[in-house]
């Protein structure tokens, strides 16, 4: 029964770090997904994820190594619990494929994802009864596993804000005589940018980076509630995969216009993506996947 026992603890200890590394490598799409339940700030879903990992890998080394086990326990199984509430409302109320408790590289859906939670919670009752482990440099482990929580999401993967922060540019990031001529191309006469303020992305249909900067894009707009036809994007790759990419990245109700590659690169000097923010036809400044916030497209937009 104790070998049962240690099975279990260890491998909730184990489950509960490789879920933080799996968040930790699709971090952008975590943030998304948290900020697309429309109760914080994009800024906030930033911290909010880094803090979910960080006790995810921290929960996870103090089961496996018994120090502070009480603690750890009880916050395990109130995280298994809260979550397992948040995943019934998903479930109920949205149509989500994947609930991104294992990341993008493993697709989890909801109904799935609430019985893994159940089954931990009722392993997690097997094991209330455990004792801390008493050996000496037990403090130095639990610095080290405060560290080890801390220093990944928090330090190695910034917020944006704290990225912007140290690699502020006043450069505008386009070339533009390149840009000026593609926007004289008669396939881009629709768009008329003479007046107002709009925002207009230049991407890649298989770029993945591009693919986080619109569905970025698609969720600040949705949340804020703002104009989706002041939101254009000029595109270039397969016809086929651009369709995909605006169903990925729930850009639908945006206005695509396929260009070439060479067009695209030439105008955004190979950076993809860039969105240009534009005034009354003039381009007032750029802004890439990590400049591209809230509060730059909120209040262009508004």
């Amino acid at each position: 029964m104790n070998i049962l026992k240690t099975i279990i603890r260890i491998g909730i200890g184990v489950f509960f770090i490789a879920s933080a590394i799996l968040k930790l490598l699709s971090l952008d799409h975590f943030e998304l997904y948290i900020y697309s339940f429309n109760i914080v700030s994009f800024t906030m879903s930033g911290l909010v994820a880094r803090a979910i990992i960080a006790c995810e890998i921290l929960l996870g080394i103090l089961l496996i190594v018994k120090i502070k086990y009480k603690a750890a326990w009880w916050m395990t199984l109130l995280m298994l619990v809260g979550f397992s509430f948040l995943l019934v409302y998903v479930i109920l109320f949205r149509n989500d494929s994947n609930c991104h408790c294992m990341g993008d590289l493993v697709e989890i859906k909801p109904s799935l994802s609430l019985i893994k939670n159940l089954v931990a919670i009722a392993l997690m009752l097997c094991i209330r009864k455990e004792e801390d482990y008493r050996f000496r440099g037990r403090i130095a482990v639990l610095v080290g596993a405060f560290v080890a929580a801390i220093v990944p999401p928090f330090a190695l993967f910034p917020i944006d804000n704290i990225y912007n922060f140290f690699s502020k540019s006043d450069n505008l990031n386009y070339n533009e005589a390149a840009f000026n001529a593609l926007m004289a191309d008669s396939t881009l006469q629709d768009i008329n940018l003479d007046k107002d303020n709009y925002i207009i992305g230049i991407v890649s249909s298989g770029c993945e980076f591009c693919h986080t900067g619109c569905l970025k894009m698609s969720e600040i707009v949705d949340n804020n509630h703002l104009d989706t036809n002041r939101v254009f994007y000029l595109i270039w790759g397969d016809s086929t995969r651009t369709r995909q990419f605006q169903t990925e990245t729930k850009s639908e109700p945006y206005q695509f216009f396929q260009i070439s590659p060479l067009q695209a690169v030439q105008a955004v000097n190979g950076q993809f993506p860039t969105f240009l923010f534009i005034s009354d036809g003039q381009v007032q400044s750029t802004a890439d996947l990590r400049h591209l916030t809230e509060k730059s497209v909120t209040s262009h937009l508004q």
